[in-house]
């Protein structure tokens, strides 16, 4: 897991072989287009601190639904980009 975290910069990184990382969990998902807008009240810091105009939210799942027992792995993504440095974000899952 600590590549997801660890990472410098926005994409999968490739290395001197030609081979490139790719995305082995929560493969899967949906991304939509997302603003963020403070209502002023509260104290935050790091990516809600101020208003943010350019963000994704991805919504993915880890694996195929199990209808018989009902389990879903669901997992959450929010990406703001930034100017000059690296993209905010927070990564959620199960």
């Amino acid at each position: 897991m600590d590549p997801v975290f660890d990472t410098v910069g926005d994409e999968l990184e490739c290395y001197s072989d030609g081979t490139c990382r790719h995305k082995a969990v929560h493969s899967i998902g949906c991304v939509a287009k997302a603003k963020f807008v403070s209502s002023g009240a509260g104290n935050f810091t790091g990516i809600f601190s101020a208003d943010a105009d350019y963000g994704f939210v991805r919504l993915s799942v880890g694996s195929e639904p199990d209808e018989s027992s009902g389990v879903l792995v669901p997992g959450m993504g929010i990406k703001f980009l930034r100017d000059g440095v690296d993209s905010a974000n927070l990564v959620a899952m199960y």
